[in-house]
Order: structure tokens, then sequence, then C-alpha cells
């Protein structure tokens, strides 16, 4: 008996120590960071999701585990910022970016995640919307950014002042400029636009291309396949060129907020914005004031009415050399809960989810959101997710000057076609 008590207490205390210095080694293990260099708003809807979500994922690991947040908005100085941090060999283990050339020398040195063959292999693939999946991929098909957002793109207009001047929603592009055309001859300016920022102003360069081949163009044209003086280019130059005429004056000079307050205020009749925007119409389309309407369509055009401008925003990608199983749990656990906790933001999510029930939808969020389900086959993919970074820049500042009327068309077909040329003559 005596022998058996030593023996229990001698277990005991060895139980004791042992327990005790599990204890000690967990409270001294150092917390797992997991790092992300962001280009989104901060306090916007995706940096508020991912921070709630990634709150809920550490106090579910007892706070052992937390995800460090840099972001830089601006979206050159992040660019610039991140190729610093990526030649310095500093590359976070998350970053922003596009599936652009740059993206694909990432690629080629095998620094970022395959994100398709992640996504299979943790059958996760199908829990996203197939056109958010299409639009973050390169034109090879391979994927390796994640989509977190999902948006379509519409030109909102002022009801109260089409019906003044009985004029009816367009549904070509021909009776879209006589629209502008008659806003415009009874003094009304047609169309605000947000030059500073560029991307809205190269949409509408962009959209008769897409009509006419869908992405196939701008495709050829970023491999030094095309010419912008092609009859598909010049077409595209000829609709810009009609339709920047109806732009407020002084577009060049207009941000982004100055054009949203034009549109909003009734100092123009139209604007091309995203579904983003639906906070800042949502008061005028319930009270009749603003409607609606996507690209118009062109007769035997190669896209239909159902077809434009969706996207995916830029994606979320993955350093390779740090993408362990840590990092995997976290972002499947993102993917299991992003969904409602970004719709209930009123955002369209790019995660097949059900709407949160202990969240009022309007009107307007549930009909976008109902359009988005119909959409067709083809989308039209920016310009600036094909071309490099200096060809870019070319088209994006004197397309302005091409829109004002102060640059020909040959003359911006030559700056393009040299800059593509002395681009793609080092493939």
């Amino acid at each position: 008996m005596k022998k058996m008590m030593k023996t229990l207490l001698t277990a005991a205390i060895v139980g004791t120590v042992l327990t005790a210095a599990g204890s000690v080694a967990m409270a001294e293990e150092e917390p797992v960071t997991v790092t992300w260099f962001a280009s989104r708003p901060v306090d916007g809807a995706i940096d508020l999701a991912i921070r709630e979500i990634a709150k809920q994922y550490s106090d579910e690991h007892g706070g052992n585990w937390q995800l460090e947040v840099i972001t830089e908005a601006d979206r050159p100085s992040y660019l610039q910022k991140l190729q610093t941090l990526v030649s310095g060999g500093n590359m976070p283990d998350i970053i922003d970016i596009d599936a652009t050339p740059y993206c694909q020398e990432l690629v080629d040195a095998g620094m970022l995640v395959d994100v398709k063959e992640y996504l299979n292999e943790e059958g996760l693939y199908d829990s996203f919307e197939p056109t958010a999946l299409a639009y973050q991929e390169f034109t090879n098909g391979t994927m390796y950014t994640l989509p977190l957002e999902y948006h379509v793109e519409m030109i909102w207009y002022n009801k109260e002042i089409f019906a003044e001047n009985g004029l009816e929603v367009p549904t070509t592009m021909d009776e879209w400029l006589n629209v502008c055309q008659a806003l415009s001859e009874a003094g009304i300016t047609p169309i605000a636009v947000d030059g500073v920022d560029r991307w809205p102003v190269i949409r509408y360069l962009a959209m008769m291309p897409f009509r006419e081949t869908g992405n196939e163009y701008i495709i050829s044209l970023s491999e030094g396949n095309a010419s912008m003086g092609d009859e598909t280019g010049r077409n595209g130059i000829e609709f810009f060129q009609q339709i920047g005429q109806y732009f407020q004056e002084g577009f060049a000079a207009t941000d982004y907020a100055t054009a949203q307050a034009m549109f909003l205020d009734g100092q123009a009749a139209m604007y091309y914005i995203g579904d983003w925007e639906i906070a800042a119409m949502q008061e005028g389309y319930e009270n009749g004031t603003i409607g609606y309407f996507y690209m118009p369509a062109v007769e035997g055009a190669y896209t239909q009415a159902n077809e434009f401008c969706v996207n995916s925003g830029i994606g979320m990608a993955f350093n390779s050399e740090t993408f362990d199983e840590k990092t995997k749990d976290f972002i499947n656990y993102v993917i299991e809960n992003y969904g409602k906790i970004y719709a209930g933001m009123d955002q369209m999510t790019p995660i097949k989810s059900e709407l949160p029930e202990d969240h009022e939808f309007s009107e307007l969020y549930l009909q976008v959101r109902e359009d988005m389900s119909n959409i067709g086959e083809h989308f039209l993919k920016p310009w600036d997710c094909y071309l490099d970074s200096n060809t870019c820049n070319v088209v994006n500042d004197n397309a302005l000057l091409l829109a004002t009327g102060d640059m020909d068309a040959d003359t911006f077909i030559e700056l393009v076609d040299s800059a593509l040329a002395e681009y793609t003559s080092g493939f």
C-alpha cells in the first residue's frame, strides 16, 4: 500500500510539473502574425469585414493569432511601395494586386500562390460567383488572386431631366449619342465624369471595342498583335470622341466627389459609375428622380445587351513562401464567413451566400443583385488590367486630350502603338 501511494504521489507530481511546463510554454509562445499590405480605403466595407473576421478568428484561437494590416489606398503609391518591398525581399504575407503584367512577373518568379489550385484543393472553388473568379484570371486561364468584391457598372440618369426633355432611356449606342445631343442643345450637361482618376474616362474608350470583340481586341493590343489604328480601335476612338464632347466642361480636372455631386445636384443628366455608389443613389431612386441603365447595345455586335462591365476588383494574393497551414486556415475561415458579413454592409459579394436575415436591404440593392444574376457570358475587363504600366499611362493621359478635341486620332494611335512596341520588344 505504501509503495502504491508513493508511486501515485510521484506520478501526480510529475504530471503537475509537466502541466505547468506546458502552460509556461504556451504563455511564452509568440503570437502568429499575418501581414496584409492592402490597397483599399481604411474603414471601407472590405477593410471592416476582414478586420471583423480576423478578430473572430483570433478570439477563437485564444488571441494567439493576429492580422496586421498596412494600408495605402492611393493605387499609384501602393504599387510603387509594393515593388520596393518585393525587390527588397520583404513581400508581405498577403498583398492586393490585379492580374496585370506586373502580377505576371511575380507569378513567373514563383512568388505567388496558385489560387485556382488552392481553391480546388480545399473544395472552395464553387463557393464563388463564376464571373467574379473569371475576372481574376490571366488570359491563359490561370488565377493567382482571390476576389473580395463583386461589382457591376451602369449609367445613372436623372429621370426628371429626361422626362422634361421628352427623352427615353437609350438601348443602343446611337440612341445614347442622340440623347446626349438633345440634352446639350437644351443647355444641359449630358454626362458628369471624373477625369482626375482617369479610369472613368477610359471606360468610354473601351465600350465599342468590347461590343465588337469582347475583350479580344484589348488582349491582342496588349500583346502587340493589334494596333490602336485597326478598325476596332478606330471605331472605339470615334465613339469616344463623339461622346467626349458631352462631358462637363473642365472634366479633366474634376475629381470623383465633384463629378458625383454634379449628378446628384442635377447639374448633369447622367453619370457612369458602379453599384458601390448605391447608398449615394438610394434617396433619388426611392423618390423616383434617379434611375439607371446598362451599357447600350450595338446591333449585330459580338456582345449583347446583358453583357457590360462586371468586375471583382483588385484581388488578394498570397506570398508562396509564407502561405503555410496557419495562413491557409485563416483564408478558409474568411471564405466561410465573408459573404454574409460583407453583404450585411450593403455590398455585392463574390462569395455565394444567403443574405443575412437580420439586415433590411433596399429595393435598389435587391434589384441590382437580381440584375447581376442575369449577366451574360462576356464582361468588359478594364484596359488597365491588360496594358503594361507605361502604355496605360500613355492611354490615360492622352485620352483626356482626345476627348477634349486637343489631340487627333492619328496622333493618339501613334503614341499608343509606340508605347506598346517599346514594351513588347522585350518579349
